[in-house]
């Protein structure tokens, strides 16, 4: 019995089939959904999302969002979703870069908290995106 797995971001579906279970990067955590798994809604935070279909694993970095789950159909609701496989590295390195750099200029201005955390943000998606692309490597 499967679970149906939804993936919306702005520009449209990242994802839509059946799979046997899907860990996803709660703000409290990660968290798995098995077929039969109870109801709830949650919020998600910038992360990896671990998808098993077919006796294989997909891995994919996204952001913020959220994460519904009523009668085995996953709905996730985020504002970008990239699959490991779709990740360019040497992009997702300069971003790194550049985010690091920005975090490090910030960090000396007493009114830098709001643009800290967009770049703090920058940082994270940059960072995660490398670790999954690194997961589809192996």
């Amino acid at each position: 019995m499967p679970v149906d797995l939804v993936i919306v971001t702005p520009q449209g579906q990242a994802f839509n089939g059946e799979v046997e279970s899907v860990v996803l990067p709660g703000t409290e955590g990660d968290f798995g959904v098995l077929p039969g798994h109870e109801a709830f809604l949650t919020a998600l935070r910038i992360g990896p999302l671990e998808l098993s279909r077919g006796g294989q694993t997909r891995f994919a970095a996204v952001s913020r969002g959220y994460a519904e789950v009523v009668d085995d159909v996953v709905t996730v609701m985020v504002g970008t979703c990239e699959f490991a496989d779709e990740i360019d590295r040497e992009r997702a390195e300069k971003a790194r870069e550049r985010t690091h750099r920005q975090l490090e200029e910030i960090r000396q201005t007493p009114e830098g908290r709001e643009e800290w955390r967009k770049y703090q943000d920058g940082y994270s998606r940059a960072i995660t995106r490398l670790a999954v692309s690194e997961r589809f490597k192996g």
